[in-house]
């Protein structure tokens, strides 16, 4: 096939603001790991055409008539970024791999991501979205200290840090007015969960899945750098203290409700292809697992959680890259050229429509 390969690289965004936060552009790529995936394309047999998925794409796509888009772009701006480039591909009736318009916008923004979960009675942490600092708490937080407070769309552990989690009104209201104040966006105050940090992440469709070994973050990765969240800092400029244990040392009954979430979250969003979701264990109520968010759009750079995953199973990082395009040609009902790499695993569940609130 001839595939476009559409990306959103730190160095062509609109300059940020002087007094932008220093993880402005954290979420866009970089050359090399556009080199990597167009190099795991093309191993596939595929002629692969790099481009920017900027407001030059509708021409440059005219042109070269592809049959296929694969599609990385984070977007530049806008509370719908991740959107922005699946709905100009709609407009143009140009099949494109990962989910589509709806749930890019859905799952960027968290606050909104919550309340689907929470519609569906899965378990995620109480929350409130603040579009001021002087908003009234609501009672689902009100006394319920500590908190933690995040920019509400944005990726990459960005605005997250040692300030995030709060203990009080005043540190509430003082972070939630920085945040504001630095990320132009609603903020998102919820529950903070004591406890480990895992992540599971998977490539396919249903039946048709690949879960990877889920991972979690070592407890000494915090000890040793002394960032007690994980952050940007954390994920981007300490990236090369990242530890980590993947499997994670859970027992079997956790993980597979660990997966059976991940799947039911990948369900009610209608994420298709690939997905991550991130999990908090609440250390105070054996572990019982709430989940934070799902990435309907992951990262799959050669260090990025879903590539380390993937590499735990057994794959490399060209393996990984191909899966996607793979799920997305078994969904569009395209033929395959290579052994298929997702299997259809076997579960004790099925997902099943969750029981409402």
């Amino acid at each position: 096939m001839r595939i476009a390969l559409l990306y959103n690289l730190a160095e062509n965004a609109p300059q940020p603001d002087p007094n932008a936060p220093h993880d402005a552009l954290y979420e866009l790529d970089h050359p090399g790991n556009v080199a990597a995936y167009a190099e795991a394309l093309r191993a596939g047999g595929h002629e692969v055409f790099p481009m920017e998925g900027d407001t030059g794409l509708v021409s440059r796509l005219k042109d070269l008539n592809v049959d296929l888009c694969y599609n990385t772009c984070e977007g530049f701006r806008g509370d719908a970024r991740e959107a922005q480039v699946p709905a100009l591909l709609e407009m143009l009736g140009v099949p494109y791999t990962g989910s589509k318009v709806m749930t890019l916008a859905l799952t960027l923004d968290k606050a909104m991501t919550k309340r689907i979960l929470a519609y569906y009675g899965l378990p995620t942490p109480a929350f409130q979205e603040f579009f001021s600092a002087d908003d009234p708490i609501e009672a689902r937080l009100a006394g319920r200290y500590p908190l933690f407070a995040k920019p509400n769309s944005e990726g990459t552990g960005k605005g997250i840090s040692e300030k995030s989690i709060v203990r009080n009104e005043s540190e509430l209201r003082a972070q939630v007015a920085y945040l504001l104040n630095s990320y132009h966006e609603s903020v998102l105050v919820e529950q903070y969960i004591e406890g480990n940090d895992v992540t599971v992440g998977l490539v396919g469709n249903w039946p048709d899945l690949h879960i990877f070994p889920i991972s979690m973050l070592a407890n000494e990765l915090y000890e040793d750098t002394g960032v007690p969240v994980y952050g940007s800092a954390l994920k981007v400029d300490q990236a090369d203290a990242y530890k980590y244990h993947c499997p994670a040392p859970l027992p079997a009954e956790l993980a597979d409700e660990l997966r059976r979430l991940t799947v039911e979250t990948m369900r009610v969003t209608e994420t298709l292809d690939f997905a991550r979701v991130d999990f908090r264990l609440d250390r105070h109520d054996n572990n019982r697992p709430y989940i934070l968010e799902i990435n309907s759009l992951p990262g799959i750079t050669p260090i990025s959680d879903l590539t380390l995953m993937a590499q735990a199973n057994g794959w490399t990082h060209a393996d990984l890259v191909y899966s996607v395009l793979e799920a997305a040609m078994r969904r569009m009902g395209l033929q395959l050229d290579l052994p298929a790499r997702i299997m259809r695993q076997e579960y004790s569940w099925v997902p099943a429509r969750s029981n409402r609130r």
